[in-house]
C-alpha cells in the first residue's frame, strides 16, 4: 500500500528544468483578488494521502463600514486518517480591501481531541486584538503591531505583493498573542507540471518565521507559485523537525 501511495504522489507533479535565480523574470501580480476563486489541494503525509484543503475568495462584503475580502478555508482528513486522528477545520477571514489589514478572523478547529471556536477582532485605531475562544470561555486582549494579517489572509496577502530575486518580502502574521515576522525569498525558477491541472511557469519561495528576534527553526517549507498575474500556490512542501510528523505535501488538485 505504501509503495502504491508513493507512486501516486510522485505522478501528481513533475518539476521541469529549474533555472538559476539570476534568470528569473517575475510577472507582475494582480492588484486585486478575483471573487469566486476556489483552490483545492490534496494533502499527503510522507507518501500517504490524508485529506483535502480548500481556500476560497468567497465574496467582497461590507463589514464595520469597510469593504473587505471574505476568505473561507477548510481542512478535512480522509477516512484513513480519521481512524487515527480526525481533522475537520473551518476558518473564515475578513481582510480590508483598501489597506490589506485583517478585520476579523474565525477558526473552528476539531483536531483529534482538541476542539476550539476562536474569534479574533482587530481594532487598528487602538491597536488592540480581542481574542475569544467560545469553547473554553477565554476572552483576552492583546496589543497589535502597526500592521498585520491573520493566518488565512496571509495566504492571499502574499499573492498581491511584489517580490523580486534577492529582495525577500516581509510582513507580520498575527496568531492571537503572537506576531510572527514572515520573510519570503525566492530560491529557484522553472516549470511545474501538475497532473490533471496543467503546466505552469513557476518560482519557488521559502518562508521563514521569526518571533521577536528569534528564528523559528523547526523545519523548512517551500512553496511553488505560478509565475503569472494570479500567483497561484501550486504545491507546498513542509519538512518538520517533529517526531512522527516528518514531511507534509499539499498539491493543487483543482483551480476554479
Amino acid at each position: 500500500m505504501l509503495i502504491a501511495s508513493g507512486c501516486g504522489t510522485l505522478s501528481r507533479y513533475k518539476e521541469i528544468k529549474p533555472k538559476r535565480i539570476e534568470e528569473i523574470e517575475i510577472k507582475k501580480a494582480l492588484p486585486e483578488l478575483r471573487k469566486g476563486e476556489k483552490l483545492t489541494y490534496e494533502v499527503y503525509w510522507k507518501v500517504i494521502p490524508v485529506g483535502i484543503v480548500t481556500a476560497e475568495v468567497k465574496d467582497i462584503v461590507e463589514i464595520e463600514g469597510k469593504m473587505a475580502y471574505h476568505f473561507i478555508g477548510t481542512a478535512r482528513s480522509n477516512k484513513w486518517l480519521n481512524i487515527f486522528f480526525k481533522v475537520d477545520d473551518y476558518v473564515e477571514s475578513f481582510l480590508d480591501k483598501e489597506n490589506l489589514l485583517s478585520i476579523k478572523h474565525i477558526a473552528i478547529r476539531n483536531e483529534g481531541r482538541y476542539h476550539a471556536h476562536m474569534v479574533s477582532e482587530y481594532n487598528w485605531q487602538e491597536k488592540i486584538l480581542r481574542f475569544r475562544n467560545l469553547v473554553d470561555g477565554t476572552d483576552k486582549e492583546f496589543p497589535l503591531p502597526s500592521k498585520a494579517v491573520d493566518e488565512l489572509s496571509a495566504f492571499y496577502y502574499f499573492r498581491m505583493q511584489e517580490i523580486t530575486p534577492g529582495n525577500p518580502l516581509e510582513f507580520v502574521v498575527n496568531q492571537a498573542e503572537k506576531n510572527w515576522l514572515v520573510k519570503i525569498g525566492i530560491t529557484s525558477f522553472g516549470k511545474m507540471n501538475i497532473s490533471g491541472v496543467g503546466v505552469f511557469d513557476s518560482f519557488v519561495v521559502e518562508p521563514q518565521l521569526y518571533l521577536g528576534n528569534k528564528f523559528f527553526n523547526k523545519g523548512k517549507a517551500f512553496v511553488y507559485v505560478s509565475n503569472d498575474e494570479k500567483r497561484i500556490p501550486l504545491m507546498v512542501k513542509i519538512d518538520v523537525d517533529i517526531p512522527i510528523i516528518g514531511s507534509i505535501l499539499a498539491i493543487l488538485r483543482k483551480a476554479e
